[in-house]
């Protein structure tokens, strides 16, 4: 069997940070990969937030024949030995293994705490420029109404989106390209399109154990900017 770990960090966004050497599951190999400005250069029309998003979805296409991928955020890395193995003991036979959001739990609560930081210019928010800065016109309000709209879905769960493991299925790869779809359609935080999207696929979901910042598991690494 075969894993490959990857990142993305493009217009020098993030601070490299490699994992350490992983400790090798009895059976598989490992690979790393992280794309950056050299082998993945600035497309035309197109932000390093967006482009980013393009290996994040489709890694398994441009880094191809692996049968478990991990995605990690150019602002986290792994710093432990054993995290590969940790993750695949998590993932088990489901499709996908993702953190619960830290703070909210519903897609109608992460496009409210997005609005309410876009729109509130008196009075700063925590975490309000860095909102503007990224999502500033996006559509999530509209996004929201087609989730909302669907009325065999319920909207009572929020993944992070910064790290996660997932098989190299037909199935999660389908549901990558609606991700890209809707992400593209309705351009905002990618964490508001997920939940609903696993759910359209009839992906397995494994919620990972831990807190995603507590876990020991994931590690942050500074942003530049």
């Amino acid at each position: 069997m075969r894993l490959a770990i990857l990142t993305c960090i493009l217009g020098e966004f993030d601070t490299p940070v490699d994992p350490v050497e992983q400790q090798i599951p009895e059976g598989f190999d490992i690979d790393f990969h992280r794309w950056t400005d050299k082998d993945f250069p600035p497309i035309a029309g197109l932000t390093p937030r967006l482009q980013y998003r393009i290996p994040k979805y489709f890694g398994w296409e441009m880094f191809p024949d692996f049968d478990y991928y991990i995605w990690l955020d150019g602002s986290v890395t792994f710093l432990r030995t054993d995290c590969v193995k940790w993750w695949l003991d998590q993932l088990g036979n489901q499709d996908i293994g993702l953190f619960a959001h830290p703070q909210r739990s519903s897609i109608k609560e992460e496009v409210q705490y997005i609005d309410d930081r876009l729109n509130r210019r008196v009075g700063k928010k925590p975490g309000q420029d860095y909102i503007i800065e990224r999502y500033g016109g996006g559509l999530h309000e509209e996004m929201l109404i087609k989730v909302l709209d669907d009325k065999y879905y319920d909207d009572s769960k929020l993944y992070a989106s910064t790290a996660f493991i997932y098989r190299n299925s037909p199935r999660v790869q389908a549901m990558m390209h609606d991700w890209w779809f809707y992400q593209s359609r309705y351009y905002t935080c990618d964490q508001v399109h997920l939940p609903w999207v696993l759910d359209n696929w009839g992906c397995k979901v494994k919620v990972l154990d831990e807190p995603i910042y507590k876990s020991g598991y994931l590690s942050l690494v500074s942003h530049h900017k």
